[in-house]
């Protein structure tokens, strides 16, 4: 199903000595369909529930490149470094934005021991999948929502390239 379009997004300035740069969060909003095996043990892992993500944008209207990471990614220094953000950001002049994926970076904090994507356990998997592309698609409403006539590109690494190849298709 089509999730909802974001609106309630919490957007903090982050200023250090070389970089200007925006973390964004909001609550994911995303549960299993009633019945599927594994979802009341998914939806247990409450760190799921938020959505992060870095923003690298300009003051006017850009194209935007939404990049999707790889697994054990997440972490903010790790995915401006793998993805060339900076560059993109600044030398091909792109609005940038960095979202974890579920039990990713900040997503992970207390996680059963075990629980990881992907992992061993199936459901997990599935419905870390399809959380995964539901926050992506509410990332892109709100993207929209800033600048209806930007085009937006996305992609991914590893995990991050299934992950952008579903969002795609639908």
């Amino acid at each position: 199903a089509a999730p909802p379009a974001l609106t309630d997004v919490t957007v903090r300035p982050v200023d250090t000595a070389r970089h200007h740069y925006e973390r964004i969060a909001f609550d994911s909003g995303y549960k299993p369909y009633k019945g599927e095996p594994g979802s009341q043990r998914y939806m247990s892992y409450a760190a799921n529930n938020r959505e992060y993500a870095l923003l690298l944008r300009h003051r006017d209207s850009r194209p935007w490149l939404v990049c999707i990471h790889g697994t054990e990614m997440g972490r903010a220094a790790l995915d401006i470094a793998v993805f060339r953000a900076w560059h993109l950001h600044n030398e091909l002049g792109l609005n940038v934005v960095l979202p974890v994926l579920p039990m990713h970076g900040p997503r992970k904090r207390n996680l059963p021991k075990g629980a990881v994507f992907p992992g061993e356990d199936v459901m997990d998997d599935v419905h870390a999948t399809a959380q995964g592309v539901w926050d992506i698609r509410r990332l892109l409403s709100w993207i929209r929502s800033q600048q209806p006539d930007s085009p937006i590109g996305l992609y991914g690494l590893s995990l991050g390239g299934y992950v952008a190849s579903l969002v795609a298709s639908l």
